[in-house]
């Protein structure tokens, strides 16, 4: 076991412990399982066509969760989440997660259209096939969300994600922005979009045999650290950058009862490097399936 999950094992055992107070006092204790089929057309995030690789992938995983105080005006959880990645072609790729997580939620008004106020700390460790991208991962997010009418919500927010691998090439810094709209069509059938704005590290890889020595320089001059050979893309040279990626998310979500759901989405995303002229996109599809235990 990597000194990833010795540190996150700790984390989630002294959650556990508090958890295991709360339930024998009675407290609400759920369990959100999930299952994804995705396919991605660009993995290695390259902007050349000679460069950009496909994979399609499976996710599963479980999320506890359970209630650790609940006041006049808001809700405290504490959650734990497993979960495991499967890529097709690219078997570095494939990861597992284990990861903890405290959510308070409140608001002012219990009143129809009222706003609520969510503030989540997340850290895990996230283990992959390759060596050089073995992460541990801390986010920090605060969320506003309200009710529009009786068909329409909305949610926004502000995260800062930070990144610390293995390999420095994959160290990476983020705050981003989020706007997400919902339309409830028709009984239980959901439609939504969600934009992100993020600002921070991105990398992206390419064949060095490839391009020009000219082209090169510039992206070396302007690269924050450089993994000259990368474990899962033998053959190409990874690169971080500063630089701004746009995310777009269109979806359906098929409510079929309390506690289940599907769900299919389109993110299609758009990264523009700070300090040299590259720009590589990508789109992910995804279909999903949603439970709900409550224990």
């Amino acid at each position: 076991m990597s000194k990833h999950f010795v540190l996150i094992n700790r984390i989630i055992y002294v959650v556990l412990l508090s958890y295991s107070s709360q339930l024998l006092a009675g407290s609400d204790v759920f369990v959100d399982f999930e299952a994804t089929l995705g396919f991605d057309d660009n993995v290695t995030r390259a902007a050349e066509d000679i460069d950009i690789e496909h994979d399609g992938f499976i996710t599963v995983g479980g999320t506890g969760g359970l209630e650790l105080y609940e006041g006049k005006t808001g809700v405290l959880t504490g959650k734990v989440l497993l979960e495991g990645n499967k890529f097709s072609r690219f078997d570095g790729l494939s990861n597992a997660v284990l990861a903890g997580k405290l959510n308070y939620t409140f608001g002012f008004s219990s009143g129809f259209g009222a706003p609520w106020f969510a503030l989540d700390l997340a850290y895990g460790a996230t283990e992959f096939n390759s060596f050089q991208r073995d992460s541990n991962i801390a986010t920090a997010s605060a969320t506003m969300g309200m009710q529009i009418d009786d068909a329409t919500s909305m949610r926004l927010g502000l995260s800062y994600r930070d990144r610390d691998a293995e390999s420095s090439v994959f160290d990476t810094q983020n705050a981003s922005f989020f706007i997400n709209m919902d339309w409830a069509v028709v009984k239980k059938h959901i439609v939504y979009v969600t934009y992100k704005y993020d600002q921070g590290d991105i990398f992206s890889s390419l064949n060095t045999d490839l391009y020009n020595p000219g082209d090169l320089l510039q992206i070396i001059e302007a690269s924050s650290f450089i993994e000259p050979v990368d474990d899962v893309f033998t053959d190409k040279t990874t690169y971080r950058l500063d630089g701004t990626t746009h995310f777009l998310t269109l979806g359906y979500n098929w409510v079929q009862n309390l506690h289940s759901s599907f769900d299919f989405s389109a993110r299609y995303l758009e990264s523009t490097a700070d300090d040299v002229d590259l720009t590589y996109s990508g789109l992910t599809l995804s279909a999903t399936f949603f439970h709900r235990f409550n224990l």
